[in-house]
């Protein structure tokens, strides 16, 4: 039987704990370009959308965490993090308000009749989580514009 605590057990856990956030810094960069590509395609900073926009953004954002979730293999409490970090970074939002409006993000994620618009709009982010990634920015301005323009009415 194996001893516990062995040196080698720890560099283990070091080098899978560090091959994480590698990954999870990764993704959250690639999000942030994501957020900034697609305030460009909508011609509005982050910090002059309106409280309704951002949240728009938001949930259309956490579509592409799901996205990228899946691509990455990444483990529920990777996602979950990820997802916090995101709305805190670069959405601005404060710990406890990213907390709340992840965990109401999972559950009409989960459940398309809590909020039909708001799935919607997640699942629309992960299909411009596709169009961000191939590069289709075109795609991917149509895709959010057409949301916005939805949501305003």
């Amino acid at each position: 039987m194996r001893e516990l605590g062995k040196e080698e057990d720890k560099k283990e856990f070091r080098t899978d704990e560090l091959e994480n956030d590698a990954i999870l810094a990764s993704a959250a960069s690639e999000l942030e370009q994501m957020v900034n590509q697609v305030c460009e395609r909508i011609g509005t900073p982050l910090h002059e959308t309106t409280e309704l926009q951002r949240q728009v953004l938001a949930a259309f954002v956490f579509g592409a965490v799901y996205s990228i979730t899946h691509r990455d293999r990444l483990a529920e409490p990777q996602a979950h993090a990820l997802s916090i970090r995101m709305l805190i970074k670069p959405f601005n939002y404060s710990e406890q308000q990213a907390v709340d409006f992840v965990d109401d993000l999972i559950r009409v994620a989960s459940n398309e009749e809590t909020h039909p618009v708001m799935n919607t709009i997640i699942h629309r982010g992960i299909n411009g989580h596709v169009q961000f990634a191939q590069e289709d920015y075109e795609a991917l301005g149509r895709n959010i514009q057409e949301i916005l323009a939805a949501v305003q009415q």
